[in-house]
């Protein structure tokens, strides 16, 4: 570990990473790309994009710099994670025990950022401890608290048992938890006793996604979202994310003949496409149009080609993750339909920076009100998603949230015991 406190050293092990497409990829990548701009020595541990089947395609070198940054790229398998559930493990557990072997042999004192890429990544910290490191785990979903939640374990599996353990061993051997939100910080603390949580919200770039009005954008005219009121959902079409009762209240609201000027735009890939695009075949759903991932440089007309950006999150997630999509909705200045708990993260923003509109997960008549609201009200369109770039800049930036993990870093490498003295600290206030 470096005993310079303004140059201190990092390694950020992650399975996702630039040019890989996935969400987490972006932001971590975000991460060390901004530590390095700030004068930290940063490594990234991770291997060959594997997120979507381009992503497959690709090869990129198993070491170089790129912007500052230090990329060791190890082997892991790299099978198609929508393929079933014991592909995407062998892929997280290859990664795993790749990366750990790797960090163990080399032996450092560095500050060791241990995102939940793969799910049980932060678990490594504590052997990893004795050899040096500095472990801080950064929660982005709280496993396996969240495979339970998805039914992809039995509440009282051995596993889920055994991961526990580990856990409750883990954690308290970090110097630090990151989480990404105040209720996933409140869940953690409850799970695995009163250790120390620094809470910093996910962001989005504000010069890469700015406010594009729908009749100046391209890809919008591309596709031909003509409608008055196109909802636009971007991302991970996930377990995680409730969009059964989106299909339902598109079916309702293209029944009575009274309603026209909508359409809702489902773009991504995951593991209930298939099922939905089943759902509107059947429905012979005419509002309803699926598109495909779209490659880095259409993301600046793609993610602001709508009127109203839906965010969805099961019911049983809550507290588990913040999806990502939340922080890209705020700042390309649509309008926020949060499918969502009232007390979850994404509400509590939503209503209070009167930046959309909250309906609760499975409620598609609520769905259809809202869509008829806004079709009625179209001036509050425009309102809102002023109101959702104001509530972007005035907390979730990318700037605002690389300072504050570069605080973290520097904290901790200039304090051989450093921690933090409140059992939570809140990150920018949103």
């Amino acid at each position: 570990m470096s005993s310079n406190a303004s140059s201190p050293s990092v390694v950020l092990v992650s399975q996702f990473f630039d040019p890989d497409t996935s969400a987490n990829s972006i932001l971590l990548s975000d991460v060390a790309y901004g530590l390095a701009d700030r004068g930290v020595d940063v490594t990234v541990v991770t291997t060959q994009p594997s997120y979507t089947d381009d992503d497959r395609t690709s090869k990129q070198p198993t070491s170089e710099v790129v912007d500052g940054v230090q990329i060791r790229r190890l082997p892991a398998t790299r099978f198609d994670r929508n393929a079933g559930l014991a592909k995407r493990m062998l892929n997280e557990l290859s990664f795993f025990l790749a990366a750990f072997v790797y960090l163990a042999v080399r032996k450092r004192g560095d500050v060791l950022l241990l995102p939940t890429s793969p799910t049980f990544m932060p678990i490594a910290g504590w052997p990893l401890r004795y050899r040096g490191y500095r472990p801080v785990p950064i929660v982005m979903d709280l496993y396996p608290s969240m495979a339970v939640a998805l039914d992809y374990l039995e509440a009282d599996s051995p596993i889920r048992r055994v991961w526990d353990w580990l856990n409750r061993r883990a954690y308290p051997k970090a110097e630090l938890t990151v989480t990404i939100g105040e209720r996933m910080a409140e869940r953690i603390q409850a799970e695995y006793g009163p250790i120390p949580v620094r809470v910093i919200h996910n962001w989005e770039d504000g010069e890469f996604i700015e406010p594009t009005e729908k009749a100046d954008n391209e890809f919008a005219r591309r596709h031909g979202f003509d409608a008055q009121l196109t909802v636009l959902y971007s991302g991970n079409l996930g377990r995680h994310h409730e969009l059964e009762s989106v299909l339902e209240a598109a079916t309702a609201l293209e029944e009575d003949d009274d309603v026209t000027g909508f359409e809702f735009v489902f773009i991504g890939d995951g593991g209930t496409k298939e099922k939905l695009q089943r759902m509107a075949r059947e429905r012979d759903l005419e509002s309803v149009q699926f598109l495909p991932y779209q490659p880095e440089e259409e993301l600046p007309k793609s993610l602001t080609s709508g009127d109203v950006s839906l965010v969805t999150m099961r019911r049983a997630v809550e507290g588990l993750c913040v999806p990502s999509k939340f922080y890209t909705a705020l700042a390309s200045g649509q309008a926020v339909l949060a499918v969502a708990t009232p007390t979850s993260e994404i509400a509590r923003v939503v209503e209070r920076t009167d930046c959309g509109l909250v309906v609760e997960p499975g409620d598609a008549e609520g769905l259809e009100e809202a869509v008829r609201f806004w079709l009625e009200n179209p001036e509050r369109v425009i309102e809102m998603g002023n109101a959702a770039r104001n509530a972007f800049e005035s907390g979730y930036t990318k700037n605002a949230a690389i300072d504050e993990y570069h605080d973290v870093v520097r904290t901790i490498a200039s304090e051989p015991t450093s921690k933090p003295s409140m059992p939570v600290q809140a990150g920018r206030s949103g």
